[in-house]
């Protein structure tokens, strides 16, 4: 079964320099959101399955990008063979998710022009209406850790956070609903530079 895997994108951290100062960074940011429904029927000794993937990335400076989704339909038999039917991804032009103080997640209604790529080309096939609701099915995780960097006269203390926790809920395209399951992290970092 193919995944989307979200990578969170480093950013680097700004050393400030100037003799005397002491400065703080509170960059690289993001929140990262991800889910995905997977619904099968049987025909005979054919299986066919469809996988929707909806996430929502951080932008290099931490914001919320727009929601993406992809469409993924498959087919196995019972000997085993595998065969792609249609593979369809795209992303909005605007729009981003709400978290709320509980990691629930809501992604409002947003239009997602979707492209079905070949081995050669890809052409727009549709545009779909997306939206999910989601709320956290684990306790929320929270790594802290703190590191301190020595360069020439210059001291920086840095601490990030990683909040994670699992997710349940709905992801609704063109008016029919899907259960689905994902997850949400978001990541803090902020440093301290402190030159002589």
């Amino acid at each position: 079964m193919r995944r989307i895997g979200v990578a969170l994108a480093a950013v680097p951290l700004m050393l400030l320099m100037t003799v005397g100062s002491a400065a703080a960074d509170t960059s690289p940011n993001g929140t990262n959101f991800f889910s995905s429904s997977s619904t099968c029927s049987t025909s005979g000794s054919r299986q066919v399955c469809t996988d929707r993937n909806l996430f929502v990335s951080s932008n290099e400076d931490g914001s919320d990008g727009p929601p993406c989704l992809e469409v993924f339909q498959y087919s196995t038999t019972s000997n085993g063979k595998f065969s792609v039917i249609s593979d369809e991804f795209g992303c909005a032009t605007s729009g981003t998710m709400t978290v709320g103080t509980d990691l629930s997640v809501t992604v409002p209604a947003s239009q997602i022009t979707l492209d079905s790529c070949g081995r050669r080309t890809c052409t727009t096939s549709r545009t779909v209406t997306v939206s999910a609701s989601d709320t956290p099915t684990s306790p929320i995780s929270t790594t802290t850790s703190r590191s301190t960097t020595k360069s020439g006269g210059c001291t920086t203390r840095t601490t990030t956070t990683d909040t994670f926790a699992d997710l349940a809920g709905t992801m609704t395209i063109d008016g029919t609903s899907f259960d689905q399951t994902g997850s949400i992290d978001v990541f803090t970092s902020t440093s301290t530079t402190h030159c002589k």
